[in-house]
């Protein structure tokens, strides 16, 4: 099993022999919608007996009772993750009525994970590194075992083994896939924990904010939800949380809560501004681009702070110019001679009609020749150890030409492709992953190297170990052409060192493909060199600038050597995104609503790219590390 996989779980170790705890004199019950993942459960076992062959001993049998057990344990540790039940007894009290298992000869293994994305191996091989759960593992009286994994609304996912010296007998039609139930749980009133996902909301009239009751951080049903005004905020629910629509400006106060536990909400809602109308960006010279290039612009809401609404482009005459948005921004591209009109809309009605604006863009020619076709790769050599992955980036040239593609590998036994460029690793060998345009007019490889002795790219940088956290976003990165050729390489990298603004967007221009500004020649800039030499640094600056991703700090001055914030990092990606809607706050102190960097805080949140620096807190102003960034991109684009 690959010893590389990240030991970020929480585990307890089963203690044997000791007294179990007092069965709790009060309990409440505590609903709770969890969804059961049967066939990562099947999973584990196959990961747990392939372990107990390899050392010689009897495979062990899923047992259909202790699996039941083994669901109600996982269900459990949601509300109180421990050994012991959330009621106060023992954990060997959940086996099933009219079984006969004896308390002495069973054992369990319990294991928390917070992003709910571990694999079944990587969940077995936490367990397997661990002392104690590996004697559970590997003892020789136990027979049978049930097996379970269940993640909350929140996205926790929580693992129980429950092993017993008593013959299984399996489910007579087995359990796969994934299904939701809700449970009942009785839970002793020192494990109630109230918390709530929002606990202060400041909204505009027509927006909708989905609170989740809490306990600990586990959503549960609740069964207090009350407003004190529904003429200011009204209530339903939605998705297992607490949908908070705010009806009209004022003040209202939410109580919100279950198992008679309850806490309240200061909710004050706000008249929103309506709009108005739709401008487009005044560009100086008005709409023109030449044949094979790209222009970019913008929409804008009018009266200023208006909110903002999805919008659809859309331009008349296609042979002339092609138009693609993303968010309030698109991209046109000359096509060939000719002046055209294009329209931005709204993609929905506003206050019962459409917004739109129209434009007017004229392409001129001043090539020579036809732009040959061809097809550029992230990568041309891979080097991957077996069930590895990397994924490929691939730009079809010029730009103006379709860029969707198709992927094959010359031989599927030692690495498989899919068709979003993902490479599997299988098996050691050589194999050559083709990629080819749509017209079949342009193609290229890329040559993987599958080696089991092989200890991954990044050892060639002297300060990239296997245990840091950015070792699996260096390798990528380096397969992406981001940071050196990945062969060669024997020095420092440099990733405890702060990330620039220039080196952020030069690592974001090249995951777009490197694209030519629309104006080359317009640098305001008097810190960005114009030198032959600093081309693609100068391009990547001005490419940023004119899709929105960033601006100067001043008119003049891009600072590229500042250190980029935490703030800056996520706003960059969220923009580059397309900047797509978001709901809710982080739950962060130091991001309030509203704030320059607050939607982009709650994306990257909501998108695993990053999280706070606490429970608490995002640290908005913290500078960051080039391996912090890496980091930031490998979980946005592999």
């Amino acid at each position: 099993m690959k010893q590389r996989i990240a030991s970020l779980l929480l585990t307890l170790v089963l203690c044997l022999g000791l007294t179990a705890p007092a069965w709790a004199d009060s309990t409440v019950t505590v609903k709770v919608d969890l969804e059961v993942d049967y066939s990562a459960a099947y999973e584990a076992l196959e990961e747990l007996n392939a372990l107990r062959r390899e050392a010689g001993i009897g495979e062990l049998v899923m047992d259909a009772a202790m699996m039941e057990m083994a669901v109600r344990r996982a269900a459990e540790c949601a509300i109180s993750f421990s050994h012991t039940r959330p009621d106060g007894q023992g954990f060997d009290t959940a086996r099933p009525s009219g079984t006969t298992y004896e308390k002495q000869d069973m054992a369990e293994n319990i294991l928390r994970d917070p992003g709910g994305n571990a694999t079944p191996a990587a969940v077995t091989q936490s367990w397997y590194d661990s002392p104690g759960h590996y004697t559970n593992m590997m003892n020789e009286k136990y027979a049978s075992v049930g097996i379970a994994c269940v993640r909350d609304r929140a996205g926790h996912a929580y693992w129980v083994q429950d092993f017993t010296a008593a013959a299984g007998t399996p489910e007579a039609a087995l359990s796969s896939g994934q299904e939701s139930f809700f449970f009942s749980i009785e839970t002793a009133e020192q494990y109630i924990d109230l918390q709530l996902s929002e606990t202060k909301l400041h909204m505009e009239t027509g927006e909708k904010v989905v609170v989740y009751v809490c306990n600990g951080d586990t959503p549960v049903v609740p069964d207090i939800i009350r407003t004190s005004d529904e003429s200011v905020a009204a209530l339903t629910m939605e998705n297992g949380g607490v949908c908070v629509i705010a009806a009209g400006a004022g003040n209202a106060t939410l109580t919100l809560g279950f198992s008679g536990y309850s806490t309240e909400v200061a909710v004050t809602v706000e008249q929103s501004v309506e709009l108005e109308s739709l401008v487009l960006a005044d560009l100086e010279g008005g709409y023109s681009v030449e044949v094979g290039e790209n222009l970019y612009t913008t929409v804008y809401f009018r009266p200023q702070g208006a909110p903002e609404y999805p919008i659809v482009w859309e331009i008349v005459d296609p042979s002339v110019a092609t138009i693609s948005g993303s968010g309030n921004s698109c991209k046109i591209t000359g096509i060939s001679p000719g002046t055209t009109t294009f329209k931005a809309i709204t993609a929905e009605p506003v206050n019962g009609k459409y917004y739109s604006v129209f434009g007017t863009i004229t392409v001129y020619d001043e090539t020579v020749g036809p732009i040959p076709m061809d097809i550029n790769l992230s990568a041309y050599y891979v080097e991957l150890m077996p069930t590895e992955k990397v994924r490929l980036l691939s730009y079809v040239q010029p730009r103006t030409a379709p860029q969707d593609v198709t992927w094959r590998s010359e031989d599927p036994s030692v690495a498989t492709v899919d068709q979003n460029g993902r490479v599997t690793a299988v098996a050691d060998g050589y194999a050559n992953i083709y990629v080819e345009s749509r017209t079949g007019e342009a193609s290229a490889q890329c040559r993987v190297n599958v080696t089991s002795s092989f200890l991954g790219k990044p050892l060639y940088y002297s300060d990239v170990k296997e245990s840091a956290f950015y070792y699996d976003a260096v390798a990528w990165a380096t397969c992406q052409q981001l940071e050196g050729d990945g062969m060669d390489i024997s020095g420092p990298l440099g990733v405890e060192k702060g990330c620039t603004r220039q080196e952020i967007v030069e690592y974001l221009w090249k995951l777009s493909g490197s694209p030519q500004p629309a104006d080359i020649d317009n640098n305001p800039f008097t810190d960005i060199s114009d030198s032959i030499s600093n081309r693609d640094a100068r391009w990547a600056v001005q490419w940023a600038v004119e899709t929105g991703v960033t601006s100067g700090t001043s008119n003049t001055t891009f600072s590229p050597n500042e250190t980029v914030t935490r703030a800056q990092a996520v706003t960059f990606l969220y923009r580059l995104a397309g900047m797509p809607s978001v709901a809710g706050s982080t739950g962060f102190v130091d991001v309030p609503a509203g704030n320059w960097f607050a939607n982009a805080a709650v994306w990257a949140v909501k998108e695993g790219i990053t999280s706070g620096t606490s429970e608490t807190t995002f640290t908005p102003d913290r500078e960051c590390t080039r391996g912090e960034i890496l980091t930031f991109l490998y979980r946005q684009f592999s």
